[in-house]
């Protein structure tokens, strides 16, 4: 399955041309929510948490990866923007010891309601400080991509590498790139589903715009969440936010910074080589052996 934030025509239905929006490259977009709760700067993620999960609706694919994962590098996991708990809440039940990481405080009120017997921490995955190393530290379905900047990468693969246990291991899964991520202006509006929401009694209709701009390696993507209640009016929740673009070199590089080695190249969640016509870009790390030996003289 190619799953990917930026729509493509061939996968979901053009319904017009999105409208250029100002911004300064490389400046986080702030959030412009219709009925925005009046702490929603704090958490730009407050409006559109509620259909997070209602959007990943059915989505598995990843799932088995990390289990298998969590069966051969040890029980101590931790995930860096876990979101709404959507993989650490099934690891968890598998018997692992979780500790989920994201900074929306609105994301992580659904998962502490989905898992309430994980930790879940509210902070940032490029100045984390636990005190405590991990079997496995996993950052999920293009979380990195939040990272706007590089000294925001270099940041967070520091803090990957000071939280992973000397034989640990490290996941990170972001899309591969594609060739519309390199054709700079806006790209289509698109309709990327419609659906039932039970909890709000209503239908939800997720739009999708996005504007690559391929000299600073980041997509400018506004999400648009329509709900229809069955009775009265439509309102909008909208969503603004960058994500960034990696290759697999980049990746490669921001880890031997934080003196880790690439262990694996993947390009889909069997493990299949990573190629041009990849959907994902899923690498793994290790400490490197001088860095591993530290981590194994300071326990």
């Amino acid at each position: 399955m190619r799953f990917r934030i930026t729509p493509t025509p061939q996968s979901a239905l053009a319904i017009g041309a999105a409208a250029r929006v100002d911004h300064l490259r490389g400046a986080r977009l702030a959030s412009r929510v219709a009925d925005s709760p009046p702490d929603a700067p704090s958490d730009p993620f407050a409006a559109v948490a509620p259909f997070y999960d209602l959007d990943l609706e059915g989505y598995e694919d990843d799932i088995e990866m990390y289990r298998r994962l969590g069966e051969a590098a040890g029980p101590r996991v931790l995930e860096l923007g876990c979101g709404t708990g959507r993989v650490a809440a099934v690891l968890a039940a598998d018997g692992l010891e979780v500790t989920g990481v994201d900074l929306s405080p609105a994301m992580l009120e659904v998962a502490r309601a989905r898992a309430p017997g994980i930790r879940w921490l509210e902070d940032d995955m490029r100045s984390l400080d636990i005190g405590e190393r991990f079997d496995a530290v996993i950052v999920p379905l293009g979380g990195l991509q939040h990272l706007e900047t590089v000294d925001d990468v270099v940041a967070a693969f520091e803090v990957i590498a000071a939280h992973l246990d000397a034989g640990g291991v490290v996941v990170v899964d972001v899309e591969a790139t594609a060739a519309e991520d390199f054709t700079a202006g806006p790209q289509p509006l698109v309709q990327h589903w419609s659906r039932w929401w039970p909890e709000g009694d209503a239908r939800v209709t997720k739009l999708v715009a996005v504007e690559p701009l391929p000299a600073d390696g980041l997509r400018e993507v506004t999400w648009h969440f329509d709900v229809q209640p069955r009775e009265g009016p439509l309102r909008r929740a909208t969503q603004q936010f960058m994500l960034r673009t990696f290759t697999a070199a980049e990746l490669e590089l921001a880890g031997r910074l934080a003196g880790l080695e690439v262990t694996g190249l993947f390009g889909g969640y069997d493990l299949e080589p990573y190629d041009d016509g990849s959907a994902r870009l899923i690498v793994t790390f290790e400490h490197t052996d001088g860095d591993r030996d530290a981590h194994e003289e300071a326990e």
